[in-house]
């Protein structure tokens, strides 16, 4: 094949395809702009999960009329005039590539006034093709607006995911900016509404709750220097962690931020989440927001397109300042604000916990009478369900995730939480069959804070979510008030779980229908949690409940309930056979 030069309009196009991934990389890079030209006050909205629309507005110092067709040029920039300038660099931008990239695959207006002009330049980009530069009124400060992203290349617009999802990443994006940069206001408007904004005042926390919710301001440990025997040389650490009380299933509440620019880093993650050993549950993950400062030329920002991954000259020592800073925050948090471990009494056996066995099935036991334990109270001993599960003999608990159980062919693991999610499921369906749905109000109304593609995903289930037995209404920017809850979902973080239910169904949910996907996942969110120590009055009674399910071998998900080592398979692992 012949060897050519790609056009200028190719070239653009796949240039555009490295800086910009996805509607959230506009929004980043228009944002990180913003900063840069020293902007207090930033106002973002999209529409169509910013495929539609996309405008950040900035009272920043704007562009000089002259400046602006020479803007959305690639490698143009304000930031740097030679390569030397990188090791000292100070902005956020500096290869020059985000508008010419943005402009080549969407319809870009540009509308910049500085503050000692008396009008504003407006440049009009349609896909690549600059038009004519004109003026118009408009006060100090820039507006960028992006119409019709990826238009002009279908292909990368077909692999974006749902426009609710697409949000909820541009939500991420600028909520980590929002919380960063407390003196600066930033709104932030999703689809015509306000989904949160911050007041620009300086306050950390205020930024904090105004950025990821309420129950923030109640969990953030601020991260304090240091002692000279445990300081990193030449690596500071601000920002601030949050208390254990504080998790997610998801680590996209880890933020971290390297001389002011937001950066993903699995090191600096791992090295966080260290901190936290043995004080959250498996599976969760916590909530921080993380601003690592050193010098400029002891970390290399430019090895990525986007600018979202660095490197660091020595990584090992800004990970230990890391993890040294979050594990003194959580060593100086009050005994108020770590969880504390509180042992009840096991309730005595005139008091069961459910409703007792006909005296004839606990009398029809493998041997024909009853077991019972160390203290001589009575145990369940009933005849194998149909479904083929044997009669039980629960032993104990292994990593406060496996209930290990004897039956007549061998031994039993039983995960509890897959266990849990499967009895819970079927008495779900059980009350829906029945239209008896048991709810529980609640004193007062639970308001909580959603995400985007959460709040899309309760619009869209709202009657599934009220014949399962919640009453959930909408709340003003973004909330939702909860009034009643099912009558199953007992001793459990009420905003916490309900966001894990709405999460799953925003992704797509599992089972037949939507109804059954919505009774899944409030099952699946509603059950006990691996790493849940259990007494062994608890693990009877779940294995009970277990034996009754019609479908007892398998979780709404599809995950197993129990595994099975038979007598044999244990002979031969012990070299008996």
């Amino acid at each position: 094949m012949a060897v050519r030069l790609l056009t200028s309009d190719t070239i653009g196009k796949i240039a555009a395809g490295e800086v910009v991934e996805r509607p959230a990389s506009v929004v980043k890079e228009l944002l990180e702009n913003a900063l840069d030209a020293g902007a207090t006050k930033v106002s973002i909205a999209v529409r169509g999960g910013g495929c539609d629309l996309i405008e950040v507005s900035d009272d920043g110092s704007g562009i000089a009329a002259e400046e602006l067709p020479l803007a959305v040029q690639r490698h143009a920039t304000s930031k740097l005039s030679r390569f030397e300038d990188l090791d000292r660099l100070a902005t956020l931008g500096f290869r020059g590539e985000a508008l010419p990239s943005i402009a080549a695959v969407s319809a870009l207006t540009i509308r910049s006034r500085p503050a000692e002009s008396r009008a504003a330049a407006e440049l009009v980009v349609d896909f690549g093709e600059a038009k004519a530069l004109g003026r118009v009124a408009a006060p100090p400060g820039t507006t960028v607006t992006v119409r019709d992203l990826f238009a002009n290349v279908p292909a990368r617009r077909k692999f974006l995911r749902q426009l609710s999802t697409e949000a909820a990443y541009i939500h991420r994006a600028v909520a980590a900016y929002a919380a960063a940069y407390p003196s600066v206001q930033i709104d932030f408007m999703v689809d015509g509404r306000r989904v949160f904004g911050t007041d620009g005042s300086g306050d950390v926390l205020a930024a904090a709750v105004g950025a990821f919710g309420a129950e923030t301001g109640q969990a953030v440990l601020a991260l304090a220097p240091l002692e000279a025997s445990a300081a990193v040389p030449s690596v500071e650490v601000e920002g601030w962690v949050g208390a254990p009380s504080l998790t997610r299933s998801h680590r996209q509440g880890l933020v971290f931020f390297v001389n002011g620019r937001w950066i993903q880093n699995r090191a600096l993650a791992f090295a966080l989440e260290e901190a936290y050993h043995s004080l959250l549950l498996v599976g969760r993950h916590p909530v921080a927001l993380v601003h690592v400062r050193l010098d400029p030329a002891a970390v290399d920002v430019n090895v990525h397109p986007t600018k979202a991954e660095v490197k660091f000259v020595d990584e090992r020592a800004v990970c230990r300042a890391v993890q040294r800073a979050a594990h003194a925050a959580l060593a100086r948090a009050s005994q108020d604000v770590l969880p504390r471990i509180r042992f009840e009494p096991v309730p005595p056996a005139s008091e069961p916990r459910s409703v007792p066995l006909p005296a004839a099935a606990r009398d029809e036991g493998r041997n024909g009478r009853a077991e019972s334990d160390e203290t001589g109270t009575e145990e369940r001993s009933v005849p194998a369900h149909p479904s083929g599960v044997p009669i039980l003999r629960v032993l104990g608990q292994v990593g406060g995730t496996y209930i290990i159980a004897e039956g007549p062919e061998g031994m039993y693991l039983i995960d509890q939480h897959a266990a849990h999610e499967r009895v819970l499921y079927e008495k779900i369906l059980a009350e829906l069959s029945g239209q008896a749905v048991d709810r529980q109000p609640l004193l007062d109304p639970l308001v909580i804070d959603l995400a985007p593609e959460e709040l899309t995903a309760f619009e869209r289930s709202v009657d599934e979510l009220r014949r399962i037995g919640f009453e959930i209404e909408p709340f003003a920017d973004g909330a939702v008030a909860v009034r009643a809850v099912p009558a199953i979902m007992r001793n459990v973080d009420i905003a916490e779980r309900v966001r894990l239910i709405l999460h799953e169904l925003a992704e797509g949910g599992v089972g037949d229908s939507w109804l059954d996907a919505v009774a899944i996942s409030t099952a699946c969110h509603t059950s006990i949690r691996a790493g849940q120590a259990l007494s062994l009055p608890e693990m009877r009674e779940l294995v009970a409940q277990l034996e009754r399910s019609a479908q007892p071998r398998a979780c709404g998900h599809g995950r197993p309930t129990m595994l099975h080592m038979t007598q044999a398979d244990l002979e031969r692992q012990f070299s008996r056979r």
